[in-house]
């Protein structure tokens, strides 16, 4: 597992798992509720331009850090063998977060139903 990700009281955290924080530049993500716009699954997201990787890993199909394109700055932590969660977020540093998880679906819809 790639990213362990919560959701306590208001608040939504993302934990890189293991090496991966290491790969990711990125112990931990703590960020309201208020400010995440929804989730979806979308693997496309890995093949498409990244842009300029600001801190990471770019490696045989894995994608961890900090990449900015647009003016946009996205967080990555997610391979192609994964399916992927994207999670849309405002008022943040980062405009959206691609991970790799556990559960992908269930991740997508609990995070959604909180929003509603």
């Amino acid at each position: 597992m790639k990213n362990k990700v919560d959701i306590q009281g208001d608040k939504l955290i993302v934990a890189p798992q293991g090496l991966h924080k290491i790969w990711a530049l990125k112990g931990q993500i703590t960020l309201p509720l208020s400010h995440v716009r929804g989730a979806t699954l979308d693997n496309g997201m890995l093949l498409e331009n990244r842009g300029l990787r600001l801190g990471g890993t770019a490696i045989g199909g894995y994608y961890a850090g900090t990449f900015v394109k647009a003016g946009e700055k996205v967080f990555y932590n997610a391979n192609l063998k994964d399916q992927v969660v994207v999670i849309t977020l405002r008022d943040e540093d980062y405009t959206s977060l691609v991970l790799g998880v556990e559960n992908p679906r269930k991740l997508v819809d609990e995070i959604n139903s909180q929003l509603t």
